[in-house]
């Protein structure tokens, strides 16, 4: 374990944000900065209690964040960066839609930590100062819980709170007996992983909270409520510090406000802008594609108004850098059929006539 924390780099939170930009990270600095810092005290704090001997009780307790922000944001990819790529930590992203209370058809919320084991390549002790991001995090509000249906005689968490009351022992600082192996086997082998060095990061969009927020929190959105009744297009919305900090909006939301508690830090991500936007297809989502082709012995161009037209698209489709990417593959589908299957092109070209995009291929 020494061995491996002294590994992980000790770069400043200043640092942390340069190494990100320069990976291709666009846009939520206000996030950036919070994330960055917290990185570094997390860091820190393992290596004063693993390389200084220092105890625990004698420094601040690990942090919990919760993500906040429309979809194609950057949460999680930020998490795969940060965490994965740059620390070395062993990092786990889960789907939590999957999920179900114990007892329960769905995967057991316990074999989140398996799948950390897994990451940790069945090192407990590393397993044990990982990072799990917990995608979908919003899904699991009362009544928004997927868990599948097995067939008769067999029933499903319905509700998601049981998800939340078995992720509120999780995210103390506890011991989990964790089995090494997924699926329901009561004889599966288990070890046990600490949690007091992991740090967990819920990540989701929570459709409908910034409605519910401008009602002034009147109505619940959970199980047996019906859906709030606000603007179906706003979905790409940004949210304000102070309302991402009241736990009582994500209590009307269908959360556990104990749940909601173990976060200690709830950071709001913003919509991506127009100009946002454009360098996330001009700097990495082109030039991946260019280079695609160049692969293939083919040159391609993309005229500025197609550009424009993708970015517009995405903005009214409001699903962020994955929009980006969705809309320049539509419109460069069918000159990438013709360009492939036609022998000896050299180059393509993509232009704008009106709303629609055309080619030439040379």
């Amino acid at each position: 374990m020494r061995h491996f924390v002294s590994s992980i780099p000790p770069h400043s939170p200043v640092e942390l944000c340069s190494l990100i930009r320069k990976r291709g990270y666009i846009g939520q600095e206000r996030a950036l900065k919070s994330v960055c810092l917290w990185a570094y005290r997390h860091v820190s704090r393992l290596r004063k209690v693993y390389l200084q001997g220092i105890r625990r009780d004698a420094l601040p307790t690990k942090t919990n964040m919760l993500f906040v922000g429309p979809t194609g944001c950057g949460k999680t990819f930020l998490v795969e960066l940060l965490f994965k790529e740059m620390l070395g930590l062993p990092t786990v992203i889960t789907d939590m839609t999957g999920y179900s209370e114990t007892g329960y058809v769905g995967q057991d919320v316990v074999t989140i930590l398996t799948h950390l084991l897994y990451a940790a390549r069945f090192n407990p002790l590393l397993a044990s100062i990982g990072i799990v991001c917990l995608d979908e995090f919003d899904k699991i509000a009362s009544g928004q819980n997927n868990a599948v249906f097995a067939g008769a005689g067999t029933t499903k968490d319905v509700s998601g709170l049981g998800v939340q009351r078995e992720l509120l022992k999780m995210l103390e600082s506890t011991e989990i007996l964790v089995p090494a192996e997924f699926g329901h086997s009561d004889y599966s082998p288990k070890t046990v992983i600490p949690t007091a060095d992991i740090v967990f990061i819920g990540c989701g969009a929570f459709s409908g909270l910034k409605v519910l927020i401008e009602r002034g929190g009147d109505e619940h959105i959970g199980f047996g409520r019906l859906p709030l009744a606000g603007d179906p297009e706003r979905i790409a919305v940004s949210y304000t510090e102070e309302e991402v900090n009241l736990v009582r909006h994500f209590q009307n939301y269908g959360f556990l406000p104990e749940l909601i508690g173990r976060f200690q830090r709830i950071v709001p991500f913003n919509a991506l802008s127009r100009e946002e936007l454009k360098t996330i297809l001009t700097e990495r989502v082109l030039k991946q594609y260019q280079n695609e082709f160049r692969l293939e012995g083919v040159a391609l161009e993309v005229e500025a108004p197609v550009l424009e037209l993708i970015v517009g698209r995405s903005l009214k489709a409001e699903t962020g850098a994955r929009g980006i990417d969705a809309a320049f593959i539509r419109c460069l589908e069918e000159a990438a059929f013709e360009t492939f299957s036609r022998k000896g092109a050299k180059e393509v070209r993509l232009y704008r006539q009106g709303e629609e995009v055309a080619f030439a291929i040379g």
